[in-house]
């Protein structure tokens, strides 16, 4: 009897074992398709709805296999910085813009900094778990591209304990800041902004969230709460906005 349940115990192992390798072997496949995916599109287009579907329908599909299906108990696993390498934004203001695009600074700040044009050039998230940050760092140059900034939206996210997966998310200023050297007038001066215009702002804007439905060492994937979805990939360069470190290298 006692070699039966031994038996038994060593079938069920060898069976989570399986099921395990299974598990990592279709996790990495979906890994490399996604990137793949992603990698083929043009950041200054929008992505058509067919192309949304099938990242989506991959996306969906790799929620499955999340090796941290609970971030917000385990927070470190998210920590980090992030690059965005898709984005669908889901408000239908943005939702037709793609990740390179021209814009002004009134818009990308919630109406909170002067009305200056722009254009993106990338899109981090920088996530801090000692802090709770959870900051959108935003790359921009001016018009005629020989000025370059960022944009933070500085932001401090809370769990959710009924979906361990949410971030809720408030952000609560938003300041620009050169990244190329140049003291605030000469920042002013090629962003076409007035002197007496602020370069920063606090505000209590609604709270927002982001489901964090896949991540691991160098793939992260949102679901937003205005429905759009992201697909992010860990760097390895220092913070912009909060002093930390990725801990892992970028892999596709």
């Amino acid at each position: 009897m006692d070699l039966i349940k031994l038996d038994i115990r060593c079938y069920i192992q060898s069976l989570s074992v399986f099921a395990s390798s299974l598990s990592m072997s279709e996790r990495t496949d979906l890994k490399r398709k996604i990137f793949a995916f992603v990698d083929q599109l043009d950041e200054t287009v929008v992505a058509s709805e067919e192309e949304k579907d099938q990242l989506r329908a991959l996306c969906d599909e790799i929620s499955q296999y999340t090796p941290c299906p609970e971030p917000i108990n385990n927070q470190h696993v998210s920590e980090g910085v992030w690059l965005t390498r898709f984005a669908s934004f889901g408000a239908k203001h943005s939702d037709s813009q793609p990740l390179q695009h021209d814009t002004s600074l009134m818009f990308l700040s919630f109406g909170n900094l002067p009305k200056a044009a722009i254009r993106v050039t990338s899109l981090h998230q920088e996530i801090e778990e000692s802090s709770a940050a959870y900051n959108n760092v935003v790359f921009i140059e001016n018009p005629s591209g020989d000025a370059k900034a960022v944009v933070v939206m500085d932001g401090v996210y809370s769990g959710d304990e009924d979906n361990l997966q949410r971030y809720s998310v408030a952000f609560t200023g938003v300041r620009l800041v050169s990244v190329d050297g140049s003291d605030e007038a000469a920042l002013r001066q090629a962003f076409g902004i007035d002197a007496d215009a602020p370069l920063s702002k606090e505000f209590r804007p609604p709270k927002l969230h982001s489901d964090i439905v896949y991540v691991d060492e160098d793939m992260r994937i949102n679901y937003g709460g205005l429905g759009g979805f992201y697909v992010l990939q860990r760097l390895t360069s220092k913070g912009f906005s909060v002093p930390l470190n990725s801990k892992q290298a970028v892999t596709s």
